[in-house]
C-alpha cells in the first residue's frame, strides 16, 4: 500500500510541475525586481499563470509586487503608515477628520493610479476611505467598535 501512495504522490508532483506550478522566477524579473528594490529583505516569490509576485519587507515597509513574464511591472500593493502617506493626502484627512487618528494605509498601484485605503479609528469606530494622489476621498465604509 505504501507503495502506491509513493507511487501516487510522485505521480501528481509531477501532473503539478508540467502543469507550470513548480516555475521559477525568471531572469528578467529577478533583474527588474533588484534594479527597483535593491534593499528589499525577506523576499519570498509566488507564480500564477504568467505573473510572477514578490513578498518582501523594505525600509520596514511590507511589499508585494506583481510582474509580467518580462518583468514589467503590473501592481503592488504596500502597507504602511501615516509616516509613508503623501503630505497632501495627511493635511485633507486630517483636515476633513480632525477627531479620528489613522491606524494604518493599504496602498494599491497599477502603471495608471495609485490609490490609498486609509484606516481611521477614533473612541467609538473605525473607518475606511479611499484616497487618489490628489487627496480626493471617498468613505468606504464605517464600523462601530464593540463595547468592552
Amino acid at each position: 500500500m505504501k507503495k502506491y501512495l509513493a507511487i501516487f504522490i510522485c505521480i501528481i508532483l509531477c501532473s503539478f510541475t508540467i502543469a507550470g506550478y513548480s516555475k521559477t522566477v525568471n531572469e528578467k524579473v529577478l533583474k527588474s525586481f533588484k534594479e527597483t528594490f535593491p534593499t528589499a529583505e525577506n523576499v519570498s516569490w509566488q507564480t500564477q499563470a504568467e505573473k510572477y509576485i514578490a513578498q518582501f519587507q523594505q525600509n520596514g515597509i511590507r511589499t508585494i509586487v506583481n510582474y509580467d513574464e518580462d518583468g514589467n511591472f503590473l501592481g503592488a500593493t504596500r502597507y504602511y503608515g501615516e509616516e509613508n502617506l503623501p503630505v497632501n493626502v495627511i493635511c485633507k484627512l486630517k483636515k476633513k477628520y480632525p477627531a479620528k487618528k489613522i491606524y494604518g494605509v493599504t496602498e494599491i498601484s497599477t502603471t495608471e493610479t495609485i490609490n490609498y485605503y486609509i484606516k481611521l479609528e477614533d473612541e467609538t469606530s473605525w473607518t475606511t476611505i479611499k484616497s487618489d494622489a490628489e487627496g480626493n476621498t471617498e468613505l468606504v465604509e464605517k464600523l462601530k467598535k464593540q463595547a468592552q
